[in-house]
């Protein structure tokens, strides 16, 4: 897009972060691997032996023919060995972790997500299926009478229940395609309702002939899993009865299937219901979550800076310093600071650490913590509550004292009770040849900020260094405005300009918006899984609405001799509404037991609450009561009013 579609574009030069390169090749444009990447340079590695301290390389290699991951996993340890062995200094300790590449795209999340989706997704079938099923049954009660008139005339139950499972194909046939269609046209618009991030770059929302395959092999074998007990049923006509009573003899043989089915999908109701209610409890314990600042009203962007312009240390910072006095100028600012990272971004970096004053007998056992470099305002400007100790000033600069000011975790972990100001910790400072250790000196303790996310489980260490100590070539800039920060948009990046016109800014966002998208993955998967589980409620209510309708149609003659006898009307909305509940009961135990036994595979997806929650135990079941009440009486309300003059006269 930026050329317009040259076709000469290969072997043009163009400048990327200050130095000249040679365009020698073109990609498709959606081709993304790891992260997302617009452009694509030689990578060449240092070979000096400060360079093995930088332990952060991801590489992607393709394994020969015949070779296995096991293969991979044991030559790559042999390897590993080696270097430490020559270097123990820089190496000891540290190993190569090899893994599919697939698992490398997608993640850990994803995955759990994808299973938990697809799990749901099968049950919801399995209740549709049982819906058409118990429908199949009622259809092939009502031409019990056709079908005796066919075995009369020759007809044989093979030629029956042939005849049925066409029916049945038919059926399934015009859902499944009729499902693939509605399938194609989500897909097309789910990338604009997915919340960024929620999906791999790598991963594209686009069928292919494997998708439809599937699909129209999970379309034949539902239809002939659920249109074979039907269809066997109804060929089972006996002759006699049929023709003499027209067909309703064999409604009772029929009617424990059809309730079983009816209970079956209150149990997976049930199961989906309390599945959805820990996923949204999570959402809402994560939104109630302490985040450890407080910055409504902050507008962020990043920036990095090309070596090229900013080969030294001393260059970033003036960028840096500039940037802060220009912003600070603008009328609506009431603070701006500069920080590596921002918290709950997903950017953690770990650096090694130890407390001066305690011996350890290897790097391979020091500690790591997040480092963090910030400006002397970082915490003012993001609301982190300072609980010891002083903020950084002015005066932290590369000439005075190393210092630095940690969180709680690190002081309750690592310190043994200590008083923590004062305390000396050797870290590992960011720099271009490769971490240096620094010993730095703790002069203030910061409340506890989440980094990774609002779902952190854990507290972990926390470093922060002056920015003017340790500058590095990419930093995050936070401003607090008087008002709707995305209104300055426009004057910051006028600031940033006033400093370095060439310089780009990205990631432009509010911390609000950084919070919203730190959860986006568990409220997403939390609305999608209580999408099925309405949808089950509603298919569950329709199957118990159709048992016990159909129920009632096939007793009226019975329930018009009751009333005769002198049975009022509440005796026989009670005798339906017993009928109605022994299902919903049955099919609730069934469902709360599954869910007390499945429920723990969603542990490392809940936070704040326990996969056995009784408030979600209590309310699920209560809520589907409700519904299959209201459901069980519109049939009892029906068998209530059957004048019995009328019924007995149509017989």
């Amino acid at each position: 897009m930026r050329f317009g579609g040259d076709p000469h574009i290969v072997g043009r030069l163009i400048e990327s972060n200050g130095a000249p390169l040679t365009i020698v090749g073109v990609i498709p444009g959606d081709f993304q691997l790891l992260f997302p990447s617009d452009l694509w340079t030689v990578f060449v590695p240092g070979r000096g032996p400060e360079y093995r301290r930088m332990h952060y390389l991801r590489v992607v290699a393709r394994l020969r023919p015949g070779a296995s991951m096991q293969h991979a996993d044991a030559d790559m340890a042999v390897l590993a060995s080696n270097i430490a062995r020559l270097s123990p200094e820089t190496n000891k300790g540290w190993g190569v972790t090899v893994d599919p590449l697939r698992d490398a795209l997608i993640g850990g999340d994803v995955q759990k997500t994808s299973a938990v989706l697809g799990s749901v997704v099968g049950l919801v079938l399995l209740m549709a299926c049982a819906n058409i099923g118990n429908l199949l049954l009622a259809r092939g009660i009502d031409r019990a009478r056709e079908f005796a008139v066919r075995v009369s005339l020759g007809g044989t139950q093979a030629r029956i229940m042939s005849q049925l499972l066409t029916e049945g194909a038919v059926l399934a046939g015009l859902g499944g395609t009729a499902g693939v269609l509605v399938a194609l046209a989500v897909l097309r618009a789910a990338p604009g309702f997915l919340p960024e991030g929620v999906l791999p770059i790598e991963l594209r929302l686009q069928p292919d002939a494997r998708v439809l395959l599937f699909s129209a092999l999970l379309t034949a074998l539902t239809a002939a899993m659920f249109g074979l007990a039907p269809a066997w049923h109804a060929s089972r006509v006996s002759l006699a009865g049929a023709l003499r009573s027209g067909g309703r003899s064999v409604a009772a043989g029929v009617g424990g299937l059809r309730g079983f089915l009816a209970s079956g999908e209150i149990a997976v109701a049930i199961l989906l219901i309390s599945g959805a209610g820990l996923l949204l409890r999570t959402e809402t314990s994560l939104r109630g979550a302490d985040p450890g600042y407080y910055a409504h009203n902050v507008l962020t962007m990043h920036v990095s800076l090309p070596l090229a312009r900013y080969p030294l240390p001393e260059n970033n910072l003036h960028f840096y310093q500039g940037v802060e006095r220009e912003i600070a100028r603008i009328p609506r600012v009431e603070r701006v600071a500069l920080g590596g990272s921002l918290p709950l971004d997903g950017w953690d970096i770990g650096q090694s650490f130890r407390v001066v004053g305690e011996t350890t007998s290897g790097e391979a056992e020091e500690p790591s913590a997040h480092y963090q470099i910030v400006s002397s305002r970082y915490f003012e400007t993001l609301g982190i509550r300072l609980l010891r100790g002083r903020p950084f000033s002015d005066h932290d600069t590369a000439e005075s004292r190393q210092v630095c000011i940690v969180n709680e975790a690190l002081v309750r972990k690592h310190l043994n009770g200590r008083n923590p100001i004062g305390a000396l910790l050797q870290v590992q400072a960011l720099n271009p040849s490769g971490p240096q250790p620094v010993e730095r000196e703790i002069v203030g303790v910061i409340h506890q900020v989440k980094v990774e996310g609002l779902g952190e489980k854990e507290d972990n260490p926390e470093i922060y260094v002056p920015i003017a100590q340790n500058p590095w070539y990419s930093a995050s800039i936070a401003v607090r405005t008087a008002g709707d920060p995305l209104l300055a948009v426009s004057a910051v990046k006028a600031a940033i300009a006033r400093v370095d016109p060439e310089q780009p800014v990205t990631r432009v966002r509010t911390m609000d918006e950084v919070a919203a998208e730190s959860i986006a993955e568990p409220r997403f998967r939390a609305q999608l899984v209580g999408a099925f589980a309405v949808m089950a409620l509603i298919l569950a209510s329709v199957g118990i609405f159709g048992v016990l309708a159909f129920s009632v149609g096939r007793r009226t003659r019975e329930f018009a001799i009751r009333m005769a006898l002198g049975a009022q009307w509440n005796d026989l909305i009670g005798l339906v509404l017993k009928a109605g509940f022994k299902m919903v009961g049955t099919g609730m135990a069934a469902g709360l037991t599954a869910a007390m036994l499945l429920t723990d595979s969603l542990r490392s997806l809940l936070y704040g609450v326990q996969p056995l929650d009784p408030v979600t135990f209590l309310a699920a079941p209560a809520f589907l009561g409700l519904i299959a009440l209201a459901t069980c009486l519109i049939p009892a309300v029906r068998a209530a009013r059957v004048d019995p003059g009328a019924a007995l006269h149509h017989e």
